[in-house]
């Protein structure tokens, strides 16, 4: 990995379970840290998935990889991944409570908030859900998932070609169902790119 940092963007990012969970069980957390410091959001809904994960690896031997979700609360610890304050614009957070529950009526609660949050406070919203994908770009809300993250880690040079492939294979290896080919699939997405 090499020590350059990106261009800073300021727009906060609100995770759904996909995204933490790609990168917590790789052990790969550092990325987002280096990405997104002092601009990374989980709601208290996706916040309480990610328990129910951790907590399944302590009661389930089989489950043990899941303890590496610990990362996510270690994170939150640090004070580099926040819960997002429920303090908005007067009026806003009725609009987003309203958006969280119709939202509610076709997604777990994890996305249906992080959505209501990232469309009422125009932050990005980062998941790897299909479905949870289109409905958030029908609605005019940024999105992000795991290998955009990738991507840009790659090219703000937090992470070496090499180091991205590897990443990806490993998610792949955790149950991650990528698009991209196993070998060397982000390079191989970024030299397409640049033909």
């Amino acid at each position: 990995m090499t020590s350059r940092t990106p261009e800073p963007d300021t727009s906060p990012i609100i995770f759904d379970n996909t995204v933490l969970s790609n990168f917590a069980l790789v052990q790969a957390f550092d990325v987002l840290r280096r990405l997104y410091e002092g601009r990374a959001f989980i709601c208290r809904a996706v916040l309480q998935e990610i328990q129910a994960g951790i907590d399944s690896g302590w009661k389930y031997p089989w489950l043990r990889g899941r303890i590496r979700l610990q990362a996510i609360n270690q994170a939150l610890d640090d004070g580099w991944l926040q819960v997002p304050s429920s303090e908005v614009n007067p009026g806003d957070d009725i609009v987003e409570l309203r958006l969280a529950v119709e939202y509610g009526q076709r997604f777990g609660a994890g996305e249906a908030e992080a959505m209501a949050i990232a469309r009422t406070r125009g932050w990005v919203f980062a998941s790897d859900d299909g479905a949870a994908r289109r409905f958030a770009r029908e609605r005019g809300i940024r999105l992000t998932g795991t290998l955009g993250i990738l991507v840009k880690a790659t090219s703000g040079e937090i992470l070496s070609l090499s180091d991205a492939d590897a990443i990806h294979g490993r998610m792949i290896d955790e149950g991650y169902r990528s698009p991209l080919p196993y070998e060397n699939g982000i390079s191989s997405f970024l030299n397409r790119s640049n033909e």
